[in-house]
């Protein structure tokens, strides 16, 4: 028989060993359980954590639907205000101010599309007064203005985008204004401030708001062309003498407050008393309407045409600077020159007219001192040889004799 001791001591190390199988056996079974609750430990930690995403981009959308509900209402609001305004530059003007209040930039600038030239020619803006007086000298192509606002087309044709570099600011966001394939004109965003539209984000909003910048333009424009039909000249359509004067008092006021030059075009046809009386006022009051035509060909949609009286005609071209109204004035007369003129059953006639032009505020600063200007200079042109444009600063020394003559006097200046 073994020692008791040794009994003991083999218990002892049995009892060790089936203690050490116990925890081992134990362990293995519960490995696997172990690994089952860790992933179900990290899936719900991944749940929380798309919970928790989701919830924040339902948060952000919410927001962001919150901003472009409230954005949508101050642009329904606005849409009263820019249809309450009838003649054109109350239109833009309210409008780049409406800009500003419901879509949040500080600086607005809107553009038209001149159909002549073929360009976006600014004419209103919020905050951009010190730069207003590049801006308004700056002509872009239009081209095909996309609707895409990010699209190259769309930022390359842009008047505030071309100098933001000068004016110190970042790229603005362009809006197209187009009625179907026809191009309106352009409008620029730049400076957002708390709460303004994002461009990416909230485009519904600058559609809508484009909209109904598109329809109050196409309604004024409407707005002029009727009430225009009652002071239109009956002969050739386009203003006449009173619709003249109150246009370049309205335009001389509204450019004294823009600090912008403006120019009138006193134009004069060559020896047409010769034409009525060789051939009858019907074939005079042919080539009037013909000559108007191609008057009305070479400007603008902003320049206004008028018959000031017998065969002399006015023509205004707000927001122009010297050296472009002498472009449109040789324009004008080229066009009259380049070929004769329908004369009704008569063999088409050549025909010339003369120009002076005056410029606002250089020349004069006041409605009556400006017709005067341009009066002068028309006189020296007939005076110095006809077909030909004379500025009034540049009137001839050799005429001043000429011009101290006895002429008409100016009618209603």
């Amino acid at each position: 028989m073994e020692p008791p001791f040794q009994v003991a001591l083999l218990l002892a190390a049995t009892a060790a060993a089936c203690a050490a199988a116990f925890h081992a056996g134990r362990r293995a079974a519960a490995s696997p359980l172990r690994r089952q609750l860790l992933e179900a430990e990290r899936r719900d930690e991944t749940r929380a954590e798309e919970d928790r995403q989701l919830s924040a981009r339902l948060g952000r959308a919410n927001a962001a639907l919150t901003r472009r509900a409230a954005a949508l209402e101050r642009v329904l609001r606005a849409t009263p205000e820019l249809r309450a305004h009838l003649p054109l530059e109350s239109v833009l003007r309210h409008t780049v101010e409406a800009a500003r209040d419901s879509l949040g930039h500080r600086h607005v600038l809107l553009s038209l599309h001149d159909r002549l030239e073929g360009a976006l020619v600014p004419r209103a803006h919020v905050g951009l007064e010190e730069a207003w007086a590049s801006l308004a000298e700056v002509r872009v192509p239009a081209g095909p203005l996309a609707h895409d606002l990010a699209a190259p087309e769309t930022a390359e044709a842009a008047p505030l985008r071309s100098l933001r570099r000068r004016l110190g600011l970042a790229p603005p966001v362009a809006v197209p204004l187009a009625a179907g394939s026809r191009v309106v004109g352009l409008l620029e965003l730049a400076e957002p401030g708390t709460g303004a539209v994002d461009a990416e984000e909230d485009r519904v909003v600058l559609d809508l708001f484009a909209l109904q910048a598109v329809q109050a333009v196409r309604l004024a424009r409407a707005y002029r062309t009727v009430r225009l039909g009652t002071l239109r000249d009956a002969l050739t359509g386009v203003a006449n003498h009173g619709s003249f004067q109150e246009t370049l008092r309205h335009e001389i006021a509204r450019h004294g407050r823009s600090a912008e030059s403006l120019v009138l075009l006193m134009v004069d046809l060559d020896d047409f008393k010769a034409v009525n009386d060789r051939f009858g006022h019907p074939v005079g009051d042919a080539v009037l309407r013909g000559v108007v035509a191609r008057l009305l060909e070479s400007v603008r949609e902003m320049d206004v045409v008028a018959r000031y009286g017998g065969e002399e005609f006015a023509v205004v071209l707000p927001q122009t600077d010297p050296a472009q109204g002498a472009r449109v004035a040789e324009r004008l007369r080229a066009a009259v020159a380049a070929a004769p003129l329908p004369a009704g059953p008569e063999e088409p006639l050549p025909l010339t007219v003369s120009i002076g032009l005056a410029v606002y505020p250089e020349d004069a600063v006041t409605k009556g001192a400006l017709v005067e200007c341009a009066d002068r200079a028309l006189y020296a042109a007939k005076r110095t040889g006809k077909n030909r444009v004379v500025r009034f600063t540049r009137v001839p020394s050799a005429a001043d004799d000429l011009l101290a003559a006895p002429r008409r006097a100016p009618r209603d200046a």
